[in-house]
């Protein structure tokens, strides 16, 4: 019997050394494995100078939830922007009127930071082609922000909402400048001029409200510090390249 005690303690000692080592490694190894790579263009905005006004307009919402947008997806069905107008106008039912307040966060990342840039850039820029999506009215590659004109119906009744028309409804646009200094890199690539200059370039073209955030992961974070609900919905051969 006293063997057999023994026998247990010291399996017991060395299965949690065993998962001590484990933690450890587990904790110490992502970082020098998947490290993110330095962003071609940090420190282009100031310590101090990012816009944070956008959370006070947090504070006062009854109902807040932040939706999470990293890729472009098809502009003929924007799964993001209905399940964001959904969320709006179920509050809407729920609640009576001047009893609520519910504001939802757009915290467009990755490789759908062109959504959030205005017509005048995506024709400048040549998104549609760089990012193959086509215009859900001519079939052509988009030579204007299709988030922010209206799809055609799929069937009567049925409208689909514009990214105006969720900042009309008070929506808070986020925009990845993390993910906005990788598309500046390629596309300064491509016509031999500097990224700083069309990264720059690319902020200046923003949709009239979408705010600029370090980082998707920063944005995302400070939504739900502040309260919101995250709300991640899943499309099929999403591709992040490591840009957050």
């Amino acid at each position: 019997m006293t063997e057999n005690r023994s026998s247990r303690r010291e399996f017991v000692t060395k299965a949690g050394r065993l998962a001590s080592a484990v933690s450890l490694t587990t904790l110490i190894t992502p970082a020098r494995t998947f490290a993110t790579p330095a962003s071609p263009l940090r420190g282009t905005t100031a310590a101090g100078e990012w816009d944070l006004s956008w959370l006070s307009r947090l504070s006062t919402a009854t109902d807040r939830a932040v939706f999470d947008w990293p890729s472009l997806g098809d502009p003929a069905d924007p799964l993001v922007l209905e399940f964001a107008a959904r969320y709006l106008d179920e509050c809407e039912g729920v609640y009576a009127p001047q009893k609520y307040e519910a504001r939802v966060v757009l915290n467009i990342r990755t490789q759908a930071v062109a959504a959030a840039l205005d017509d005048a850039t995506w024709r400048r820029h040549a998104l549609g082609a760089e990012y193959k999506v086509n215009d859900p009215v001519t079939r052509e590659p988009a030579v204007q922000n299709p988030f922010w004109h209206r799809a055609p119906a799929p069937l009567p009744g049925i409208v689909r909402p514009t990214l105006g028309d969720l900042l009309g409804r008070g929506a808070i646009v986020l925009v990845c400048d993390f993910a906005l200094g990788h598309l500046a890199k390629q596309l300064a690539d491509k016509t031999g001029r500097q990224s700083a200059e069309v990264h720059q370039e690319l902020r200046n073209g923003f949709v009239p409200g979408a705010i600029a955030v370090p980082s998707g992961v920063f944005g995302l974070a400070k939504a739900q510090n502040a309260g919101c609900a995250f709300v991640r919905i899943l499309v099929a051969g999403v591709v992040t390249n490591g840009m957050l």
